[in-house]
């Protein structure tokens, strides 16, 4: 039987489960469930149905947003543009991509000696992937590409990446919590962040409490169980630099750096708008945006990033056509730079456009298996 389950028979189900288990044949409803679930999995692993997805997904998000601004009035916005705030812009991004470089390369150190030039190529390589594939897919990418390069494990430049990632993430998630009571304490947006940090917290400490449980079980010393906890492990070794108090507090520091710089970029968008926004606000709107890209949306988060942006600055009194201008601004300033930069070192270190898009699968990661 084929992996995707079409045998000439017309069964949907797995052909191992069902020669196992007669109550799994396409008759039954839990056979079914599974084949649809299968189904489901594998459509989702095809490029073409991410990508018609994430468009459909941006395409909403998008019209939705033009249906509440005046566009000639936005081009007009971004046409009054200050050119020094918008240099300062992009000098700020820079800096703040040589920063989270810095990061990557501090993550991989425990497991190969990698030189910032190397950390920020592949990372501008990772950014350029997030041009070409939906839903921040170039993160997998990376850590694929990466671990072939240095020769280290892909499963450990994917940990890396996690941590990167969840670093991130909560950093966000209390910058957004914090600066939404501060700006826009009684704001519809304020309430999701603390409705999604609240969620946050009840996630981790079930997810805690999940694994004593099955450590309790016994059932990760099965064969499976052991399979699983061997990639674990291996996807654990790249926060190995965070089991020292001082490797630790480092990674905070260079995760609460980079976002600040961020802010500041923001900040000079704003300025070269007339933006009447303090420091606080910039934080808020920042981190609103960043969230935004959570949304598995077309490439380069088009669409919902600019939905967020104009609630956000919305609710902060910003007329709608300034503030798409703002957001379509930053947007441009904050991926662009680091998509042309990832260019150029695909094309200086040989790395083909067909590998970053086979690479940009979490399950061809785990199949390189290091």
């Amino acid at each position: 039987m084929s992996r995707d389950g079409r045998s000439p028979e017309g069964d949907a189900a797995s052909g191992a489960g069902v020669a196992a288990n007669p109550s799994l044949a396409p008759g039954s409803g839990l056979g079914a469930g599974r084949s649809f679930a299968a189904a489901a999995r594998g459509a989702w692993r095809s490029p073409v149905v991410r990508l018609i997805t994430g468009l459909a997904i941006s395409a909403a998000f998008l019209a939705v947003t033009v249906s509440r601004v005046d566009l000639g009035e936005t081009a007009r916005a971004l046409a009054s543009a200050a050119p020094g705030g918008v240099l300062l812009a992009i000098a700020l991004v820079l800096v703040e991509l040589t920063i989270r470089a810095e990061r990557w390369r501090i993550l991989l150190h425990p497991s190969a000696p990698v030189p910032l030039r190397s950390a920020f190529a592949y990372l501008t390589i990772g950014y350029f992937a997030n041009t070409l594939l939906p839903a921040r897919l170039g993160d997998a990418a990376r850590a694929y590409l990466a671990g072939r390069s240095f020769g280290i494990s892909s499963l450990v430049t994917l940990g890396t990446v996690v941590v990167e990632r969840v670093s991130d993430a909560l950093t966000i998630l209390v910058v957004v919590l914090l600066a939404g009571l501060v700006v826009a304490p009684g704001s519809q947006l304020a309430g999701w962040a603390e409705v999604l940090a609240g969620a946050v917290v009840i996630g981790l400490a079930a997810s805690v409490a999940v694994g004593f449980a099955l450590l309790r079980s016994g059932l990760l010393d099965r064969r499976f169980g052991r399979q699983i906890r061997a990639v674990v492990a291996r996807v654990g070794e790249g926060a190995a630099i965070l089991r020292r108090p001082r490797g630790a507090a480092l990674i905070l520091g260079l995760t609460v750096l980079p976002f600040g710089v961020a802010v500041c970029t923001f900040g000079a968008i704003s300025g070269a708008l007339g933006l009447p926004l303090n420091p606080v606000e910039w934080a808020f709107v920042l981190g609103v945006l960043a969230l935004s890209t959570a949304i598995p949306a077309a490439p380069g988060s088009l669409g919902t990033y600019e939905f967020a942006g104009v609630t956000a600055l919305g609710i902060l009194g910003v007329e709608p056509s300034q503030a798409l201008a703002a957001t379509v601004l930053i947007h441009v300033i904050a991926a662009l730079p680091p998509a042309l930069l990832g260019l150029v070192a695909t094309l200086v270190l040989h790395v083909r456009i067909a590998d970053i898009e086979a690479a940009g699968t979490v399950p061809a990661v785990v199949s390189a298996e290091g």
